[in-house]
């Protein structure tokens, strides 16, 4: 019976993902602006992800919550 030995040789080369920080500028003329707001506490270059009804910094972990507009529930009298 032959016994299969596994062959060690070279890792298989991966390419890195592209940065996406191109889609956080727009260009307007000889100026160039932000869309996405930038990180109180890190400074501008650290964009804040917004999800659902929250921005979040993933370098400080700093959240702000956005403000729900809640109606006050009218009682029925009877």
């Amino acid at each position: 019976m032959a016994i299969k030995s596994k062959i060690k040789g070279k890792k298989k080369h991966k390419n890195k993902k592209t940065s996406v920080k191109y889609k956080k500028y727009t260009v307007e003329g000889e100026k160039i602006t932000k869309k996405a707001r930038s990180c109180p506490r890190c400074g501008p270059g650290v964009f804040l992800s917004v999800g659902k009804g929250r921005s979040y910094c993933g370098r400080c972990h700093f959240t702000e919550f956005e403000k729900r507009n809640i109606e006050p529930k009218l009682e029925l009298k009877k």
